[in-house]
């Protein structure tokens, strides 16, 4: 069965949103975490981990007590494999198209307007870190480490769909929508990639003392690689398009 473009995107919207969901029912099914003892009365600690989901009060003597039912686990199980599934199919499908090139690749010439697209480029990194750093907060509070990583996809997501506009509005103009697509998803995973590192690097340091907000300053060094990034992208590539009729 032949998967369009459109029926890509709603296999992960879908998935996505249906993930967060999942998170967000999971975490409450979970004891809680601020106060663990309201949960389970006594306890010595509390075992839990998300996949497949489930929890154990622990008391002394090493006596230990489900607090998710089986039925729930097996269920919340099946879903997450279908959401994934959903999600990774939806991915593959749009990486593909993303890749493949053809002659609808080919673009009519645009006005060059590097200033405006490195200075959007950089604007659109300062917002989407400042975005990632409420979001994931609030996901992780709201659905633990799964409603974590599946709000950093979305806004990643989100942040490659604008990076794709930008460039089609101010930015090289080689290889039409497709090379504006290409482009932009480079832009954001280059970059999504090298903040992640930086911070992960640095992250024993700052966590001693501060908050799970992350490091302040990530949001400037993320607006001044998404310039280097987006300025690299204007680097003659020795190739030229030549339209057929």
């Amino acid at each position: 069965m032949k998967v369009t473009t459109r029926a890509a995107r709603n296999l992960v919207g879908a998935g996505l949103v249906g993930g967060l969901v999942w998170s967000v029912v999971v975490e409450a099914a979970m004891p809680s975490w601020f106060d663990p003892g309201d949960s389970c009365p006594g306890v010595t600690t509390v075992e839990q981990h998300y996949f497949p989901p489930g929890a154990k009060c622990v008391y002394e003597g090493g006596r230990s007590v489900d607090y998710v039912p089986w039925a729930k686990t097996v269920i919340l199980t099946v879903v997450i494999v279908l959401l994934a599934v959903m999600t990774m199919t939806g991915l593959v499908v749009l990486g593909w198209r993303l890749l493949r090139r053809g002659q609808t690749d080919l673009g009519e010439p645009k006005p060059k307007r590097p200033a405006l697209h490195v200075l959007g480029a950089a604007m659109l990194g300062v917002a989407t870190v400042a975005i990632v750093r409420a979001v994931i907060i609030i996901a992780l509070l709201m659905g633990g480490p799964p409603g974590g990583a599946t709000a950093f996809v979305i806004v990643a997501l989100g942040a490659i769909g604008s990076a794709s506009a930008l460039d089609r509005a101010v930015g090289p103009g080689r290889g039409g929508s497709a090379g504006s697509r290409r482009r932009g998803t480079v832009l954001v995973v280059t970059a999504a990639a090298a903040m992640v590192s930086l911070v992960v690097a640095t992250w024993s340091e700052y966590a001693q003392h501060n908050t799970l907000l992350g490091p302040g300053w990530a949001i400037a060094v993320s607006g001044g690689v998404f310039a280097v990034l987006a300025a690299a992208q204007w680097i003659p590539t020795g190739r030229r398009s030549v339209r057929t009729t």
